[in-house]
């Protein structure tokens, strides 16, 4: 008698977890997988989108100066765009040519920064 209470204890546990799958009818021959998932699948779709920034060092009198500020800028630009990458987006960035002018007394250094960044649209 107490076997049979035991069993029926054990098939109402396992009938109470049961979330309503049932399988029929399959062939087993050969490979076979069965997979259950719950919820929506959702197939994220990315677009590569390609941009620019202008970067430009602060002015300095040399231009030794000038070009060590536009490194600066340059690193501070490409941290910041890295500190925006939480979803690993960025693909590619570069700081681009440096082209220094001088401007009175004062030289400044600049240049077009491209970047190429996946972004998620659905």
């Amino acid at each position: 008698m107490k076997t049979v209470i035991g069993a029926l204890v054990t098939l109402l546990v396992s009938v109470s977890f049961a979330q309503s799958i049932g399988v029929k009818d399959i062939p087993a021959d050969g490979d076979t997988t069965i997979s259950v998932k719950k919820g929506s699948t959702v197939d994220n779709k990315f677009e590569v989108t390609e941009g620019e920034d202008e970067i430009q060092g602060d002015e300095a009198t040399m231009i030794k100066e000038a070009r060590a500020n536009w490194k600066k800028a340059c690193a501070d630009w490409k941290k910041e765009l890295k500190e925006l990458n939480k979803d690993n987006q960025v693909l590619s960035m570069n700081c681009g040519k440096m082209i220094c002018a001088k401007d009175g007394v004062e030289n400044t250094c600049t240049s077009k920064a491209k970047y190429k960044l996946k972004i998620q649209i659905k």
